[in-house]
């Protein structure tokens, strides 16, 4: 029975043991299946994003970059506060004047770092009498939307001030003035109706003279994007200043890019049609309130400009304002490349995979003459290269190194399906220590059992080596064990027979006893008191007290025998006993044989 219930017990643990087996096989065939056999890339899907109906703002354009078309607009033409955006048309203005050099340093006066506002935008470390070059203030420009910097240009490139006419150091709000005219006056050669500005960062004015229209803006801004430096510039996430003497800090004026648009860039935003956002410019002011605008190229190679004017953020985002006005300028824009018709990007495997940035050499600085320099395609822009200082990869690109190999097709995983790829190598893993155990654990079995076999072999054959066993020696061996018990059993009977004999003794004591007791009853009978025997005489009296025996007349105490204190201790005095000091019947120590 306990043979078969080993048995059971083993087949029951043995159950057990393959069902956790086939549990533990299956399961990792399903992690390897899923990390393996699912799609290294993620499809973004346009779920949960602002669409163009729920988009509010005071203006907006949007415009086909190749055409000029007008795609979508609402109050194009209403004359609005561009804010920050104004400094599109700055770096235009920059860039086709004739005394333009991006080599050129500037001067930075008093007036151009003497800001209203505390919080407005600048350079921290920028300080009176010092020189920036003129490719390093465009950036500024555009990327950090410094005012300083913008006064800073307007000043220089006035053309009654600084670096244009060195001698002239007088006047450098006079400069500022003029450079301000220049840009109307290149409104005008653009043909751009409803657009005066006054200064070059865009402050509000009083009487509402700084104005330009969304559809303006949207121009202004095609215009500006033809110019491969500015597509360049406002295309990249971060940038900082050079070192000089008198700021040897790397980090003295680094910044980021405001526009959310190229800082998170298509796939963080989810684009369906967008293979990257290129530019361009935000603003903010009282006057004109949150403004955007953005440009991005789809997967046929569209370029579409969005301007928005006055934006209203979604509740969801209205304590980021950045994100909140880039929201609906990505739907305007995503409704725009609809209408066009522009391809949908089903699956963004090759924009999410790492990418080994190639290092081209830089061309040379855009001469002064712009007239006879053909616009570039959207490619060649991509590739367009400003001259030193600029830090930055190709716009729209990541900014960080990329990678090649299995770690880098890892990396470019999401985080789910990463954790997942651990837990399959890990099980993998397990699978083959599970496996290394169990082979090494049967081939000790093995040996063991090979070894018990072997000892059993040579206890059987040391067995066969003596003789059989003699039965008559078996039979005088129980003959002893039996003789043994029967002297067992004669010792028994005789001490049965002594028992009885002591009980038979006993049995004759008490007996012997009883008899005893009734000669002492009858002697006590006889011995009873008679008070008509007693003398009354005082003498005898007080014999009779110091003798309890004295008027005995048929019984003495015997001389021999001694008196005992005790005894005369526990009678009273007062009342005698005339008995003899005998002993106790019941006292069964001194009998008297």
């Amino acid at each position: 029975m306990r043979i078969r219930r080993q048995e059971r017990r083993t087949i029951g643990v043995g159950h057990v043991i393959l069902k956790g087996r086939t549990a533990f096989i299956l399961s990792l065939i399903l992690s390897l299946t899923i990390v393996f056999g699912c799609p290294a890339n993620v499809i973004v899907a346009d779920e949960g994003w602002m669409t163009f109906e729920e988009v509010k703002a005071a203006a907006y354009c949007v415009i086909d970059g190749d055409t000029g078309e007008v795609i979508l607009e609402h109050n194009a033409d209403a004359r609005r506060a561009n804010a920050s955006t104004t400094k599109i048309m700055t770096a235009l203005t920059l860039i086709n004047d004739e005394n333009y050099d991006p080599d050129r340093m500037l001067k930075v006066s008093k007036l151009a770092i003497t800001l209203g506002d505390p919080n407005s935008a600048r350079i921290r470390g920028l300080k009176e009498g010092d020189e920036i070059r003129t490719l390093d203030a465009m950036a500024a420009l555009l990327i950090a939307s410094a005012n300083d910097v913008a006064r800073v240009i307007a000043q220089n490139y006035g053309g009654a001030y600084g670096a244009i006419d060195p001698s002239n150091l007088n006047d450098p709000k006079k400069s500022q003035d003029y450079f301000a005219k220049k840009m109307n006056e290149q409104a005008r050669m653009l043909g751009l109706k409803n657009t005066h500005f006054t200064n070059p960062a865009g402050f509000d004015e009083r009487d509402q003279s700084h104005y330009t229209t969304a559809r303006d803006l949207a121009y202004i801004t095609l215009e500006a994007m033809k110019k491969p430096q500015i597509a360049h510039i406002v295309g990249m996430r971060r940038y900082r200043l050079p070192t000089n003497e008198k700021h040897k800090d790397p980090l003295w004026a680094s910044m980021s890019n405001s526009n959310v648009l190229v800082t998170y860039g298509a796939d963080m935003f989810g684009s369906q049609y967008f293979v990257r956002y290129t530019g361009v410019k935000t603003g903010t002011t009282p006057q004109a309130g949150k403004c955007l605008v953005g440009s991005g190229v789809t997967q046929d190679g569209r370029l579409i400009i969005c301007a928005a004017l006055g934006i209203t953020l979604p509740s969801a985002h209205a304590s980021n304002s950045w994100l909140g006005r880039a929201i609906p300028v990505r739907a305007l824009m995503e409704e725009a490349a609809k209408r066009l018709g522009c391809p949908v990007i089903e699956d963004r495997a090759h924009l999410l995979s790492p990418t080994v940035p190639t290092l081209t050499k830089a061309p040379s600085i855009v001469p002064s003459d712009h007239s006879d320099t053909p616009f570039p395609n959207h490619s060649e822009q991509s590739n367009a290269s400003a001259s030193p200082g600029v830090i930055s990869t190709v716009p729209g690109t990541t900014a960080t190194n990329g990678g090649s190999g299995v770690f880098a097709s890892i990396k470019a995983l999401p985080v789910v399906f990463q954790v997942l790829l651990v837990i399959g190598l890990l099980a993998v893993l397990s699978l083959f220590i599970w496996l290394f155990v169990r082979i090494a654990g049967r081939g000790r079995r093995r040996s063991r059992s090979a070894a018990a076999r072997r000892q059993a072999n040579d206890f059987i054959a040391g067995l066969q080596v003596f003789e059989p066993y003699d039965r008559d020696d078996e039979r005088q061996q129980n003959d002893t064990r039996r003789r043994l018990s029967y002297d067992r059993n004669d010792e028994r009977q005789q001490y049965d027979t002594r028992r009885r004999q002591s009980y038979d003794r006993d049995d004759e004591r008490q007996q012997y006893d009883i008899r005893r007791r009734q000669s002492y009853e009858r002697d006590d009978e006889r011995q009873t008191y008679d008070p008509r025997r007693q003398s009354y005489d005082v003498q005898d009296r007080r014999k009779s007290n110091l003798d309890p025996y004295a008027g005995e007349r048929r019984r003495l105490r015997p001389p021999d025998q001694p008196w005992h204190e005790s005894q005369r201790e526990s009678r009273s005095r007062q009342e005698p006993d005339n008995r003899s000091p005998g002993r106790d019947p019941f006292d069964y120590r001194n009998r008297r044989r």
